[in-house]
């Protein structure tokens, strides 16, 4: 695939953020409290984000900071989160493996979440956050666990032979990969960091659009309770980590 069609894969992509459907809106709510449980572990006052998503990291950098960065390649969802949030986000349109900060620009942290599932070379992607780290800094990451119980129930009950395969909804969003926490682990050592802190996000027992009538208390609780949890069971993983 060449850099023209993957941008316009990353478009098509960019439309399921912009034009959301009920499972999706669930997975929203759940990102939500989990973005509650690492907002502590970011170091200011310059974050850069990977990949706007649905642009629902930005309000609270800017609430925290004052300010907000982020860098995609979709020019849809740069435009998406402008117009939310104006003069108070610098949003550069640039793929990862090709970004450079201008004016020697760096950054406390980089986020990286729910976006190495996504790329063709995560290793690549993680190893060029160290040249836009400023000293001290730390890069924070979310991915999908395979390991989740919803997963594991999907195979026994033979929807799906793995828990490494893909759902229809991890074909949708672009998925390339599901993690599980050693292949992180591996990832992450192998781009040159070392891990500050990880942690288990969310249990998750159905797919989301098993979801869609939950209260947002029962979405809150299943959450708070990987709290009490192994994080191998969780239906996200999640990194703080520093060059080694």
């Amino acid at each position: 695939m060449n850099e023209n069609e993957y941008v316009q894969k990353l478009e098509a992509i960019a439309d399921v953020h912009i034009h959301k459907h009920p499972a999706h809106i669930v997975d929203n709510k759940v990102l939500a409290y989990d973005r509650e449980k690492m907002i502590p572990h970011i170091l200011g006052p310059k974050v850069l984000e990977l990949g706007c998503g649905d642009g629902d990291w930005i309000p609270h950098m800017i609430r925290l900071f004052g300010h907000s960065y982020v860098v995609d390649a979709s020019s849809k969802l740069i435009a998406h989160v402008l117009a939310a949030n104006g003069a108070n986000v610098t949003a550069f349109n640039s793929l990862f493996e090709e970004f450079t900060p201008p004016d020697g620009l760096k950054f406390n942290t980089v986020i990286a979440t729910h976006v190495l599932e996504h790329v063709d070379d995560p290793i690549r992607v993680i190893r060029r956050c160290r040249e836009w780290l400023a000293p001290g800094g730390v890069v924070l990451i979310i991915v999908p666990n395979a390991n989740s119980i919803h997963r594991q129930l999907a195979v026994m009950m033979g929807i799906q032979k793995t828990i490494y395969d893909f759902s229809p909804r991890d074909h949708e969003v672009g998925h390339q990969r599901v993690y599980d926490m050693q292949r992180m682990r591996s990832d992450i050592a192998n781009a040159g960091f070392e891990i500050v802190f990880e942690r288990g996000l969310s249990l998750k027992v159905l797919p989301n659009g098993m979801m869609t009538e939950f209260p947002d208390s029962l979405l809150k609780a299943l959450v708070d309770i990987s709290d009490k949890m192994s994080p191998e069971w969780m239906a996200n993983i999640a990194f703080v980590i520093r060059p080694a």
